[in-house]
């Protein structure tokens, strides 16, 4: 049975938070790691960073990234980046298109093959082409 991947969230990666100096505005956090997941009206100098990913068969991924401001300027995080969060969140087929794009800015252009996808299982019934239209029935 086909399962969705379910993202929700922001992905964080150590080359982001690599970026944070201490002394940044809020507005220049939010260009280096995009808008907070959250923020508690009670505390806005803490902004949450959360990623909940469901892929459709495999391990949920989960992180959580908190940043602190301290007169309006950005002091500290907290928490620890998911090892290899990007290839964790990301599908099969973005990974291929980006070596692909890869290749190309490197002037490796190879023929082009279609994008695998992943066989049916048995059992199971494939959907119909999306450029197919049913044609209507005399009668």
């Amino acid at each position: 049975m086909y399962r969705i991947d379910i993202p929700q969230g922001n992905v964080v990666t150590e080359d982001m938070l690599a970026e944070l100096e201490p002394g940044m505005s809020p507005e220049q956090v939010r260009f280096v790691l995009g808008p907070p997941t959250l923020t508690d009206p009670f505390t806005p100098d803490t902004w949450y960073y959360l990623l909940h990913y469901q892929p459709g068969k495999a391990d949920t991924v989960e992180q959580d990234i908190v940043v602190f401001f301290q007169n309006g300027q950005y002091s500290h995080y907290r928490g620890e980046v998911v090892a290899n969060v990007r290839e964790r969140t990301s599908g099969r087929r973005d990974r291929e298109l980006e070596q692909r794009a890869e290749d190309r800015r490197e002037g490796d252009v190879v023929e082009q093959e279609p994008l695998s996808d992943p066989a049916p299982e048995p059992g199971t019934q494939s959907t119909p082409d999306a450029t197919s239209v049913p044609q209507p029935r005399d009668g």
